[in-house]
């Protein structure tokens, strides 16, 4: 279920480019209508952009989870850092599944890759939130030149923050990653 491309970070990597800020959001009946297509069983994953600056995004992952069907946020988590937001995600789906982008071990490293200062701080605190809320977490880790040989760091912080799973994805040439892959690409 794409909701839009609106973000609150620059990522290096994204692969909707420029969309951001010329292509417009999802219609919320819209997207009301494709969740009642779903059946039990389903998975219905909320995509962007960052899926977290709809306001009605725990409203559609509970009507999600009152269809049966299990619910999934892509999200760069940084919405996630505030407690009452994580809460309102958590009563409306227990079961929720959060799929957080972690770009870097360390502040420098993450906020490099999403051009946002402060983004890392913001993303590791709401891993740790979700993880309180008892919400599953998984993280994902676009592997670029400059993160390549942190892959280890970068795991070990993701277990301590309580990601129960990660996955390290090659970089796509699309979108803003195409523009930037000169300086994204890991090397031989």
């Amino acid at each position: 279920m794409f909701l839009g491309f609106s973000c609150n970070n620059r990522c290096s990597i994204c692969a909707q480019g420029d969309a951001r800020s010329t292509a417009p959001s999802i219609a919320l009946e819209e997207a009301r209508r494709a969740i009642d297509a779903a059946e039990p069983g389903d998975v219905v994953a909320f995509t962007g952009g960052e899926p977290t600056l709809v306001d009605e995004l725990p409203e559609l992952v509970g009507h999600a989870a009152g269809r049966g069907a299990a619910a999934l946020v892509q999200t760069n988590g940084r919405r996630l850092a505030y407690p009452a937001y994580v809460a309102s995600l958590a009563a409306a789906a227990p079961s929720l599944a959060l799929d957080v982008s972690l770009l870097g071990s360390t502040a420098a490293m993450h906020d490099y890759h999403t051009r946002t200062p402060g983004s890392f701080a913001q993303t590791a605190k709401g891993v740790r939130n979700a993880s309180a809320k008892r919400l599953r977490v998984g993280v994902t880790v676009v592997v670029t030149r400059s993160n390549h040989r942190h892959l280890v760091d970068i795991a070990r912080l993701a277990r301590a923050l309580g990601a129960d799973a990660i996955h390290f994805a090659p970089l796509e040439a699309v979108g803003e990653a195409l523009v930037q892959l000169h300086r994204l690409t890991p090397s031989a």
